[in-house]
């Protein structure tokens, strides 16, 4: 499936890759990935901060909740220029933003390059490559638990960018510490040139599918109560 034309999976490592969304056995699995890739000439130095923030919500309403609010941006997304790109990780940080009733739990993550050593894309990839796996996992389970389209339903969204650079995102111990580590992602994404790659993942995504409270903390146990 892909509503941009494109089609199979990749995992996104190598760099410049295309700007790509797509899912995964009926998983929902969005990838983006700058076409101005990171060489030198354009970018000075290495990526410099790879963040990662996952937030868990109770949709209600799965049409006004972030879980329509996603699929709307998935439809509708202009991907095919770096603006675009930037555009969709402004847009998903303000609809985490609007749904902040229906926060749950939530986790953040923040890796930066070091004087001596720089492993942050290796980081990214890593992180990536992890979050997939859990909603493979999750996949499976739902594919067990469908019900009638339009259920609520328990949700997991995962965000996480590669940037030229970045600085440590607050740790998660309550609503506004959440609400400021989104606000720093979406003002770092904005500076012009500083994003590279960005995945944007949630689960469930079909219809009928539903996640219950146990399997949204089993599946995400790093997640945090706020």
């Amino acid at each position: 499936f892909s509503p941009f034309g494109y089609g199979g999976f990749g995992l996104g490592f190598g760099l410049p890759l295309p700007l790509v969304l797509f899912a995964l056995g009926g998983l929902a699995l969005t990838s983006f990935r700058s076409s101005r890739g990171i060489e030198p000439e354009m970018m000075g130095d290495d990526p410099g901060a790879a963040y990662c923030i996952q937030l868990a919500c109770y949709c209600g309403d799965r049409e006004k909740s972030l879980y329509g609010r996603l699929q709307s941006l998935a439809r509708t997304a202009e991907t095919d220029t770096y603006e675009g790109l930037q555009q969709l990780v402004s847009d998903t940080c303000l609809a985490m933003l609007r749904s902040s009733n229906d926060w749950l739990a939530a986790r953040t993550s923040t890796n930066l390059k070091g004087f001596f050593k720089n492993d942050v894309e290796s980081q990214y990839n890593r992180i990536v490559v992890q979050e997939r796996s859990k909603w493979e996992s999750e996949q499976q389970q739902l594919s067990r638990t469908t019900s009638k389209a339009g259920q609520p339903t328990y949700m997991v969204v995962t965000l996480v960018v590669l940037l030229r650079e970045g600085s440590e995102l607050p740790a998660i111990s309550g609503t506004p510490t959440l609400r400021d580590a989104i606000a720093q992602l979406a003002a770092d994404v904005s500076v012009e040139d500083n994003l590279i790659a960005a995945e944007v993942l949630w689960t469930p995504e079909e219809d009928d599918d539903v996640m219950d409270r146990d399997d949204m903390f089993l599946n995400f146990p790093e997640l945090i109560t706020i």
